[in-house]
């Protein structure tokens, strides 16, 4: 799949998932613009990083402003911004430790995408694709903010893909697995641990940030034209198994 000339947006593109989504797009010939709180992790000519939070209503709208004012169309954007759980049963999470899995996991999605489709809606066409989790269907103790945060977003993927249907704009999420990540990093180094996840997986390991990309570039290109709506699983069979 090649995007030479299109403009793609990714937010948490400084580690983990964005980074592989930003990555694997570069590799596939888009310029990519990168929206992270941290810096830049990623050298290219065609990469351009702003560092900022995505609940940042105004400081996002005015960078939606500049991309497409400085670089035109913006043809595709992935939200794959998002930090953990605190790790705690609901009746321990102080509304503070709430809203911040909430505004950043959900709310941050809903920013940036309103402000991505305003720019999209006159040439009628785009890609939106939403990065949720099976935590979304599949539950854990001491997750619920995380595991609200995600049902969440894939709601909002569905009721945005109405709303931007008639333009043309195809919206979508993918809902990964276990996957190594910066923020999974500390379980699955341990070998123990790391086993009886895998033991819990039909495919037998662990997901690389990369395959998660990999599907986020299917929705994103033409050859998903007809789909939207949806959220993909990328789970190794982990959700069908349970």
């Amino acid at each position: 799949m090649c995007f030479s000339d299109k403009l793609v947006i990714v937010s948490g593109s400084s580690s983990g998932i964005g980074k592989a989504c930003a990555e694997t797009l570069l590799e596939s010939e888009a310029m990519v613009i990168g929206i992270d709180s941290d810096n830049n992790s990623i050298e290219h000519p065609k990469y351009i990083h702003y560092s900022v939070d995505v609940r940042e209503d105004e400081k996002i709208a005015a960078i939606t402003n500049e991309v497409h004012s400085k670089y035109g169309n913006i043809a595709g954007l992935v939200n794959a911004a998002g930090i953990f759980s605190h790790s705690k049963p609901f009746f321990d999470l102080g509304i503070d430790e709430w809203n911040d899995v909430i505004e950043t996991n959900l709310t941050g999605v809903f920013i940036l995408s309103k402000y991505v489709a305003q720019k999209m809606i006159p040439n009628k066409s785009g890609k939106i694709v939403n990065i949720s989790c099976i935590r979304s269907k599949i539950y854990k103790p001491h997750m619920t903010e995380y595991a609200a945060a995600k049902g969440g977003v894939v709601a909002l993927t569905s009721a945005m893909a109405l709303d931007l249907a008639p333009y043309h704009i195809m919206v979508n999420s993918v809902a990964p697995g276990f996957t190594y990540t910066g923020m999974t990093a500390k379980s699955f180094e341990h070998p123990e641990l790391r086993k009886s996840s895998e033991d819990l997986i039909p495919a037998g390991r662990i997901a690389e940030p990369k395959d998660i990309a990999n599907v986020v570039l299917f929705l994103l290109s033409d050859k998903a034209d007809y789909i939207n709506g949806e959220t993909i699983f990328a789970d190794g069979g982990y959700s069908i198994l349970k």
